[in-house]
């Protein structure tokens, strides 16, 4: 459905002026694909997956949102060349649980997910070869696929610092402070030099191609 109410728009060229002459910049596509993302589309595609839907209503979010993230991804590969103008399918079939349809209990060592009322599968990651590798690790969204379950785990890991330096990100130069050295000054003009005559270069040779 989304697919289907794609909406195809013309990205013409267009004329700048580089170095006192004017440069003709053209896309990789001239057809550019327009994702509907109203709230009056997105309301009409809900309603309509909530139709027989026999499983939770959160099930239903978590498919819209894995579907708008698929079409994006496509998007981006298209506008860059990398993708033709096909409709992205996916090779095996799978559910991303939003954390609302997740129960937790780490001192148990489970994951209780909701299907619908009354079934609330229970997978357990006591006792398996990993379980000393993400202790203390968080439970991030698991991903159900026709014969198994994958749930990822997330660490964190505390670095500690010594000394801190301030930075100030300019465009002619790259300054900071530390306080048992002082202020600290990087002069970028030379690498703005070298920037700016390698694009002119560049646009000399995109023209005459």
């Amino acid at each position: 459905m989304i697919w289907d109410n794609i909406e195809w728009k013309y990205s013409f060229p267009e004329l700048i002026r580089r170095g006192g002459k004017l440069v003709v910049i053209r896309g990789l596509k001239m057809h550019v694909p327009i994702i509907p993302r109203d709230r009056a589309f997105k309301k009409r595609l809900r309603d309509m997956l909530m139709k027989d839907n026999p499983y939770a209503a959160h099930w239903v979010d978590a498919v819209i949102r894995t579907a708008y993230s698929i079409v994006e991804s496509w998007r981006k590969r298209y506008l860059r060349g990398k993708a033709r103008k096909v409709k992205p399918r996916i090779r095996r079939r799978f559910a991303r649980c939003k954390t609302t349809l997740m129960k937790i209990d780490y001192q148990a060592r489970t994951v209780r997910i909701t299907l619908r009322q009354g079934e609330y599968p229970s997978i357990s990651w006591g006792s398996t070869w990993f379980e000393h590798r993400v202790r203390g690790w968080a439970v991030g969204k698991a991903i159900i696929f026709d014969d198994r379950v994958v749930i990822p785990f997330k660490g964190f890991k505390e670095i500690c610092v010594r000394r801190v330096i301030g930075w100030d990100s300019n465009e002619p130069s790259l300054d900071g402070y530390e306080p048992s050295i002082g202020f600290i000054h990087v002069d970028l003009k030379p690498l703005q030099s070298i920037k700016i005559v390698y694009k002119r270069k560049k646009a000399i040779a995109q023209s005459k191609g």
